[in-house]
């Protein structure tokens, strides 16, 4: 009897040690995950797991790098409650991996505040570059607005700081899979940032200009964004002219003999823009001659990059506005044209028409002085639901405005890629082009629609591989020395020079955003779109191909939990699936318990 109180004391004294030992472990391994962060990714994409080139980027962090984020509030709904958690795991990460050089705070600036004071903090906050949402949520008998700050401001060290925009939007509207986009971009949207706090040697790009190209003011939203990440020039780059020749003057004493001076400049300019690791042409409204021709082809033949965004015919909307109709000819660029031909792209001298298209606002004749959005052919709003290239992976529709066509041509040693595809319901008006408003009426005709039967077009290619000089000659007698090809290379070819402009307003200066649309009030991804164009020439990181990774995102299907209760079932769906992730838990907790008991019971008094 007595052995076997003892025994049982022994039995009771080694459960309390046990749980003692239990609730020491429990505080222990608090304490060490409140000072370490680490997780385990069993996810069957790796959705969690941080990419080797964010790990080198962050590597090279070595000042103090802060995240203050503004994705905080009560009400902020259960969508971007899953963005908040995913930045949040990334940044916890990111501090980690850093040695706590990355850290962050997410700081909810409307709270206690009336309409007055959040509308002047939007204000300052726009003024940075960073964005707002109005999320609307559908509560019983009611629509509650919530006002969202997706975004993050970082700084490193004393002088920089930049703004992260963590939501991605379909046409301005954020469901659940451009919350699902969002978390997709979220490393590569933070990743980018600490490449612009640490970046010390930046790229240099040349925007060419002396060919009757935009003004800078138009182009001031590309510049300006590039900066952040590269070093810019606007370079003046015009033979003919005197102003471009004035720099040479200096070699008039060394060479008296004309042909040899100007021998002397082409070479000298293509040592120019050597200088540069990239080359941009905007718009160009007035033809290359030969000499400038080859000073571009032997700087691509010497490794060089280039972005053309070229418009084949004189098409300007601003001719629409003031006259109504027009004819619009060809560039008769055939010198540029000649180049692209040779490198793997023929620029077609047309105008493209599109059905899946932007607006314009006109005058409704029904009612006078009205002015209502027709849909407008000639702005191809092109979109990318397929196309898994980096470049475009995950965009919104960009926004084109009197586009032409590409052909690509195929080319031994040369890999074409597809990056802006029209709809298959397009037209096709080769040059010269005639446009006229008056074709809005036409919209809704049956007999006009159908004859949109051109099929995909073509307008925007990356080009990667061999390519060989337009001025190689089978004889090899050369007027100046050349470079006849290069075995690796890359450009992209864009048949739209609107499509890296901003809007201006005359009257006060203001400058709109890239992509957007002041008649329609409409926003499109042409900047993320040739930033990305950028980054996957120029960065040598390799940061764009963080964009290729994918997450499947596996929603509740609404309409079958949303199926009211059927004549002989228990309960609805909706409630079906409510127990069963909450009661179902609760009474496997419980089953273990008792399992756990018995087993116990059992073992103890045997």
């Amino acid at each position: 009897m007595v052995k076997e109180k003892k025994q049982k004391r022994g039995y009771k004294q080694q459960s309390i040690i046990e749980f003692v030992l239990l609730v020491v472990a429990i505080v222990i391994v608090n304490i060490l995950a409140s000072q370490y962060y680490k997780k385990f990714d069993l996810t069957k994409e790796k959705r969690f797991t941080l990419s080797t080139t964010t790990t080198d980027l962050v590597k090279k962090v070595d000042d103090r790098m802060f995240f203050k984020v503004y994705l905080e509030g009560d009400n902020l709904s259960s969508k971007f409650k899953r963005l908040r958690t995913a930045t949040l795991d990334m940044l916890s990460e990111l501090r980690e991996l850093s040695g706590n050089k990355i850290d962050y705070e997410f700081v909810d600036v409307f709270k206690d505040k009336d309409d007055k004071e959040k509308a002047e903090i939007i204000k300052q906050l726009s003024q940075k570059g960073v964005m707002y949402y109005n999320d609307m949520e559908l509560e019983t008998n009611q629509q509650k607005r919530n006002l969202i700050l997706p975004s993050a401001e970082v700084t490193y060290g004393a002088n920089k700081e930049y703004v992260v925009n963590l939501l991605n939007t379909e046409m301005g509207r954020a469901e659940e899979t451009a919350i699902n986009k969002s978390i997709e971009d979220l490393e590569y949207n933070i990743a980018n940032a600490i490449r612009k706090c640490i970046i010390k040697e930046p790229k240099k790009l040349a925007f060419l200009f002396g060919h009757g190209e935009p003004e800078e003011a138009r182009m001031d939203e590309m510049l300006s964004s590039l900066s952040e990440n590269y070093s810019i020039d606007r370079v003046f780059f015009n033979l003919g002219d005197e102003n471009y020749l004035r720099q040479f003057s200096y070699l008039a004493d060394q060479y008296k003999d004309y042909d040899t001076l100007g021998k002397m400049i082409v070479l000298k300019s293509i040592a120019m823009l050597k200088n540069y690791d990239g080359v941009i042409i905007v718009k160009p409204t007035e033809p290359l001659n030969s000499n400038e021709a080859f000073i571009l082809d032997q700087y691509i033949m010497n490794g060089g990059k280039t972005i053309w965004m070229v418009d084949p015919l004189m098409a300007e909307h601003d001719s629409m506005r003031k006259y109504s109709k027009a004819y619009f000819p060809d560039y008769n660029n055939e010198y540029m044209r000649s180049l692209l031909f040779n490198y793997g792209v023929r620029l077609n001298s047309n105008l493209l028409l599109d059905q899946r298209c932007n607006d314009i606002v006109l005058s409704d004749p029904t009612r006078p002085g009205k002015l209502v959005p027709f849909a407008w052919v000639y702005y191809p709003i092109h979109v990318f639901k397929d196309n898994k290239h980096p470049i475009v992976k995950n965009l919104e529709a960009v926004w084109m405005r009197y586009c032409g066509t590409l052909k690509p041509i195929s080319r031994k040693g040369l890999n074409v890629t597809n990056l802006l595809l029209s709809s298959d319901k397009t037209k096709i008006q080769e040059a010269p082009a005639y446009v006229d408003l008056s074709i809005v009426a036409s919209n809704f005709d049956p007999k006009y629609l159908q004859s949109f039967k051109s099929g995909t077009q073509v307008t925007g290619v990356l080009l990667e591989g061999e390519f060989k000089s337009f001025f190689r000659r089978p004889d090899k007698i050369y007027q100046y020395p050349i470079t006849e090809q290069i075995a690796k290379n890359s450009m992209i070819v864009i048949s739209d020079g609107d499509i890296g402009l901003n809007d201006i307003k005359r009257s006060t200066g203001e400058i709109f955003p890239m992509g957007y649309d002041r008649e329609t009030k409409r926003n499109f991804a042409n900047k993320k779109f040739l930033l990305n164009c950028f980054d996957y020439l120029f960065d040598e990181s390799g940061l764009i191909e963080i964009r290729t990774k994918e997450i499947e995102l596996r929603l509740l299907d609404k309409a079958r939990i949303s199926e009211p209760k059927q004549e002989g079932d228990m309960m609805s769906e909706k409630t079906k699936w409510q127990l069963i992730n909450t009661v179902v838990p609760v009474i496997a907790v419980i089953l273990f318990g008792l399992i756990n008991s018995i087993y116990r019971r059992w073992k103890y008094t045997r």
